[in-house]
């Protein structure tokens, strides 16, 4: 093990998980791990505590898509995976790196590891779905273009799909979530809109073999698909219906940039506070790798009330509420920042739109005393009152209150 981590290719991005290198070195981890005889928690907890702990990163992450093929290899029964993708203004992503210097080769890269998945057990077939969220350069046509030149025959059996959610707004298209808008409107989508709009399509597609397992993912190489197999896993031994990919848990192993780690931490609290039942069940609730059966989602579906980026906590707290079964599995997240669309002058939405729309959470599935001070202070504050307490933000989340 202690050879595999010295020679690991160095990681300082998500694309560096894409690479020929590191795929060559995935190679040699999958080849090592077939033929050892402890299993993934064993060799992983070494891995932290070894003393090239600190250089272990490529190693770990290479051990978990492993430990992922493991899993896939070893399915006995028809299984369907659904990956929704959802884009905005993320050409820059699909290009490749050559090309331009933040460029992922994303849809390509991910189509590609989705057939590999597949190679690993005739049981297993796995689909992929990409819904433009009404952006302005395009990005729905780049993806088609992508994948009609290199994957014609996923297209044509609709393995794989790209959705425009402004046309289907357009269209009155029967899988559309209630009230939602176009981007000029009152109910718009920023990334959630267009993600339960791929969800009911996976859901009412009708095309699925065997069990069918949906799974949410962002439009970067953040999370390498490689690990969908950690995810679908409690799910397949019918040990929970919902599975939530962890950046915090003991074994993931993550990369993460510092600004979204500062800027985060007050927003926690106000979770923690908001919605306490989730915050103990779930450490990582905004990250887009989660898994859902076919059965858990529909469960949950028609209570998503929010298209905005907190539509991914609202997705848990529907789980717990409604009694769907959760998990949370330890992932690898390399952070994909420089390319971000959520920086600086591209954020659509703002902190505080987001807490108060938790808010709304706590509100709507009563997880909170409905006279709670606190909920009502985040309720009624206004931009200029929240961005000076984001420029000082108290230890202790009580002390918010005037």
């Amino acid at each position: 093990m202690l050879a595999l981590i010295d020679t690991s290719p160095t990681i300082t991005e998500a694309y560096d998980t894409s690479t020929t290198e590191f795929s060559d070195y995935l190679d040699e981890v999958i080849a090592w791990f077939e033929g050892q005889h402890k299993d993934y928690a064993t060799i992983d907890a070494e891995a932290r505590a070894c003393r090239h702990a600190d250089s272990s990163l490529g190693f770990r992450v290479a051990l978990k898509i492993a430990e992922s093929r493991r899993i896939l290899r070893n399915i006995d029964e028809p299984v369907t995976i659904t990956l929704i993708n959802p884009v905005y203004k993320e050409i820059t992503r699909m290009q490749a790196r050559a090309d331009h210097p933040h460029g992922e080769n994303s849809i390509y890269f991910k189509m590609s590891a989705l057939q590999q998945l597949e190679s690993l057990n005739p049981a297993l077939s796995c689909r992929f779905y990409v819904i433009d969220d009404s952006c302005p350069e395009g990005s729905g046509k780049e993806a088609e273009h992508i994948l009609e030149q290199h994957f014609p025959e996923a297209i044509a059996s609709g393995k794989a799909r790209v959705y425009h959610l402004s046309a289907a707004i357009d269209n009155r298209d029967p899988d559309l979530p209630a009230g939602l808008t176009h981007k000029n409107g009152s109910n718009r989508s920023v990334k959630g809109g267009a993600t339960l709009f791929g969800m009911r399509k996976a859901l009412n597609n009708g095309t699925a073999q065997g069990r069918h397992i949906i799974i949410d993912n962002d439009a970067d190489l953040s999370i390498h698909p490689g690990q969908i197999g950690l995810l679908v896993e409690p799910i397949l031994q019918q040990q929970a219906h919902s599975v939530a990919g962890s950046r915090r848990n003991e074994d993931s192993a993550a990369l993460i940039g510092a600004s979204r780690n500062t800027r985060g931490r007050l927003f926690i609290k106000v979770l923690q506070h908001l919605l306490p039942q989730l915050s103990k069940k779930i450490n990582d609730t905004n990250r887009a790798f989660k898994a859902f059966s076919h059965d858990g989602l529909q469960r949950i579906i028609d209570h998503i009330g929010i298209y905005t980026f907190p539509y991914q906590i609202e997705l848990l707290q529907a789980c717990i509420s409604e009694g769907v079964s959760l998990q949370r599995r330890g992932i690898a997240y390399i952070d994909s920042e420089a390319a971000s669309t959520q920086q600086g002058d591209a954020i659509t939405e703002t902190y505080l739109q987001q807490v108060q729309q938790v808010a709304a959470i706590a509100r709507r599935y009563n997880t909170i005393d409905p006279s709670d001070p606190l909920l009502h202070f985040l309720e009624t504050i206004d931009e200029v009152q929240w961005q000076k307490i984001e420029h000082n933000p108290p230890d202790n989340i009580e002390a918010l209150l005037p």
